[in-house]
């Protein structure tokens, strides 16, 4: 157990030096003085209660530990075929989510589903289908791919949703919802990086009105969530940089991503994939992330 915890710690992509407490930055509960983002983590996770997980748990953390690897190697993939930087930074926040969940399937004993983590393969059939097709079109275009980008952000975020309602076992509350934080972050820079090319995404699993929400709010920089979705720390540097454009300087086209249409074509401008800064997520605008 002690392993486990001190893993999630290292996972969290928290930096050691210079962080402090929600409550020195005028955020969150008090620890009653300055201290690690890591401390604060193991501290609270070990704390957790850890009940037993219902066979539709089970089936959901086996899932999202697969739907994990979708998303970093999609990136992956595209990273190579685009070289630009939103896809290989992102792709490395998606190793690190990957991770998380599998803390939780070693914490409860479920076996991993990757038995093969070479990119695009799966054991879940769905998911090989759904890798072949998003990557397929993401090489269609760079408006595609960034499309195909916000699609699994869309996705991801509809199905840790979904695993919140179900589950009211903390660990995984705890995991859930900075996967969501993530997530959000990752669907702001798509986003951004999407219109800066006059491309646009229109929500195939989100409602209207929550993925508008996201991308009227900024970046989630540096934030530790508890499994009721309340500031848990507030860690490094506080950044309110956006993400950048995300370059290129191809034609746009018309094609499908997921269950949707990426959106309009257009002449690309040359950019970076993101601004550099803020507390070190890897959202799209930054090297590291939780």
């Amino acid at each position: 157990m002690k392993k486990t915890i001190r893993n999630l710690a290292i996972i969290a992509g928290i930096s050691l030096v210079g962080i402090l407490p929600a409550s020195a930055q005028g955020q969150g509960p008090s620890d009653g003085g300055a201290g690690s983002c890591a401390t604060i983590v193991v501290d609270y996770f070990e704390n957790l209660e850890a009940t037993p997980l219902s066979s539709a748990e089970i089936d959901e953390m086996t899932f999202l530990r697969e739907e994990e690897k979708l998303a970093r190697d999609v990136y992956l993939s595209l990273a190579e075929t685009w070289q630009l930087p939103i896809f290989s930074q992102i792709a490395r926040a998606e190793s690190q989510h990957m991770n998380r969940v599998l803390v939780l399937l070693e914490l409860y004993g479920i076996q991993d589903p990757i038995s093969d983590d070479s990119v695009g393969a799966f054991n879940n059939p769905d998911l090989q289908a759904l890798y072949t097709m998003l990557v397929e079109t993401g090489e269609n275009s760079l408006i595609d791919a960034l499309a195909v980008g916000a699609t699994i952000e869309d996705l991801d975020l509809a199905d840790i949703d979904e695993i919140l309602a179900l589950s009211e076992n903390a660990p995984i509350g705890f995991v859930c919802e900075n996967l969501a934080k993530g997530s959000r972050n990752h669907l702001r820079a798509f986003m951004a990086a999407l219109r800066a090319q006059d491309g646009d995404y229109v929500p195939q699993y989100l409602d209207q009105e929550t993925f508008d929400a996201i991308l009227a709010s900024d970046m989630e920089r540096g934030l530790i969530y508890d499994e009721n979705g309340d500031i848990l720390a507030s860690c490094g540097r506080s950044g309110s940089g956006r993400s950048g454009n995300s370059g290129g300087n191809g034609n746009g086209g018309n094609g499908n991503s997921g269950n949707g249409n990426t959106g309009n074509g257009g002449n690309g401008t040359s950019g970076n994939g993101g601004n550099g800064g803020g507390s070190g997520d890897c959202d799209g605008t930054g090297p590291n992330t939780p």
